[in-house]
């Protein structure tokens, strides 16, 4: 497949994504980075929507040529998205044989929410408060899940996104922030310390990213694997509700 550079070009079918469409989305709207490989750049019937922390949807006609070469950048994955291809399709068992018939493959799951507006969340009240991230705290988020997981620069992330953080003094607490955003969605990524987890910390900052969506006329989304339960009942408790689950492929 190649890259596609004229986005505009792609027709309409190739751009209906049944899950963590908020990721794909924001390729097309150039808020992130990532890439758009196609089979055809004139005439393209299959499209592999490949953001920068390494999730992918591939949507249209695709044959087994096809899903091979994804599985091959799954194996070898190119420069520019955090070393890694996860696939994250919807319910597609003709998909799922496909990328099953290699042993290297892996499928999970993965939770589907929906956000509430409507269900009460009772915020706590700590002694450490809420801050925008700024390029004045930025440095000090640590973790696996704070803005450089998805996002390819500070700079791209301060221009385009927005998140909060909890901090005492130069130690880091807690952030959440747009992991993915688009003109519809922001999908909210959290990371809590490990000497500051099972205070409420989370659950602060998640909900003023909740508050802080809404304000800015996007949906808050959110997704994490079936196993990671901590992740489920922080969702839950900032009015996400689960809807069911989707396939997720990885090595």
């Amino acid at each position: 497949m190649k890259k596609l550079t004229n986005y505009p070009s792609l027709p309409a079918s190739l751009k209906l994504f049944d899950v963590e469409k908020v990721y794909p989305q924001s390729i097309f709207d150039k808020t992130q980075c990532g890439e758009i490989l196609v089979d055809d750049t004139e005439n393209p019937k299959v499209a592999l929507f490949w953001h920068y922390c390494g999730f992918a949807n591939l949507v249209g006609a695709y044959e087994k040529e096809h899903v091979d070469e994804v599985i091959a950048l799954m194996q070898h994955p190119i420069d520019g998205h955090s070393g890694r291809l996860v696939l994250q399709v919807g319910m597609d068992d003709r998909l799922q044989n496909m990328v099953t018939s290699d042993p290297s493959v892996i499928c999970g799951e993965r939770y589907v929410f929906k956000h509430n507006p409507d269900k009460a969340i009772d915020i706590p009240t700590r002694k450490l408060q809420c801050e925008p991230i700024t390029a004045e705290n930025y440095d000090i988020l640590t973790g696996r899940i704070i803005p450089s997981f998805s996002w390819n620069s500070r700079e791209s992330f301060l221009q385009n996104g927005f998140g909060f953080c909890i901090r005492q003094d130069r130690t880091f607490v807690a952030c959440a922030f747009s992991s993915a955003i688009s003109s519809e969605y922001v999908d909210i990524g959290v990371e809590t310390a490990k000497e500051f987890q099972g205070n409420g910390y989370g659950k602060l900052v998640a909900s003023a990213m909740v508050e802080e969506t809404y304000r800015r006329s996007r949906i808050p989304v959110w997704g994490c694997d079936i196993h990671n339960e901590g992740s489920m009942r922080l969702a839950c408790s900032v009015g996400f509700e689960v809807q069911g689950t989707h396939p997720w492929y990885h090595l």
